[in-house]
C-alpha cells in the first residue's frame, strides 16, 4: 500500500520482486517511474525514464522493471541489502507518498577446520536487527551433547566435531 513500509526477506541467489506501490497509471507509466537504492545515507538511482540508470552499472545486469513497474533483481547478494524506494513524477511532479521495500538477506556459509564443521547463519539487514535466527535439528529443537552453539540476534553458528 502506498505511504506504508514493506519487509522482504530473500536469500543470497534468490529473485527478488519489490512492488511500486503508489502509481496512478497513464500511457507508458513505467517511463515516469525512478527507483533508487538507499544505504548507508547515499541514494543511488537505479532506474529512470524507463531504463536502468548508469549510477546501477555495478549491478545492471541483475536489475529489470517488470510490466507492473516492480523492481527485479536477479541473484541476489549481500551487497544488496537496504531500502529500495519507486517514485513517480507526472510532468515532473512527485506523486503521492513514497512506499519504502526494506530489503533484508539470508547469508549461509559452511567452513571446515581440522576436524569441525562450522555453519553460520547471518541475516543481512540495512539498519537494526528485527530477526531471530537459531539452528534446528529437522524442524526441531533437538541438540546434540557434542554440539556448540552460538547466537547473536541476526546471527547463529553452530559447530559440529
Amino acid at each position: 500500500a502506498a505511504g506504508q513500509s514493506l519487509y522482504f526477506t530473500f536469500r543470497v541467489g534468490d529473485e527478488v520482486t519489490l512492488p511500486c506501490g503508489n502509481m496512478i497509471y497513464i500511457r507508458n507509466y513505467c517511463d515516469s517511474v525512478t527507483w533508487m537504492f538507499i544505504i548507508n545515507s547515499r541514494t543511488v538511482t537505479l532506474f529512470e525514464n524507463g531504463q536502468i540508470h548508469r549510477d546501477a552499472a555495478a549491478k545492471s545486469d541483475r536489475l529489470s522493471v517488470a510490466v507492473n513497474c516492480s523492481l527485479v533483481i536477479k541473484k541476489v547478494s549481500v551487497e544488496d541489502v537496504g531500502v529500495y524506494v519507486c517514485r513517480q513524477f507526472i510532468n515532473g511532479q512527485r506523486q503521492g507518498p513514497d512506499s519504502p521495500s526494506y530489503l533484508s538477506v539470508i547469508h549461509t556459509v559452511q567452513q571446515k577446520q581440522k576436524d569441525k564443521i562450522i555453519l553460520n547463519c547471518s541475516v543481512m539487514e540495512y539498519n537494526k536487527c528485527k530477526h531471530t535466527v537459531e539452528w534446528l535439528y529437522e524442524g526441531t529443537d533437538k541438540t546434540f551433547s557434542d554440539m556448540e552453539k552460538s547466537e547473536q540476534s541476526c546471527s547463529a553458528t553452530v559447530t559440529f566435531p
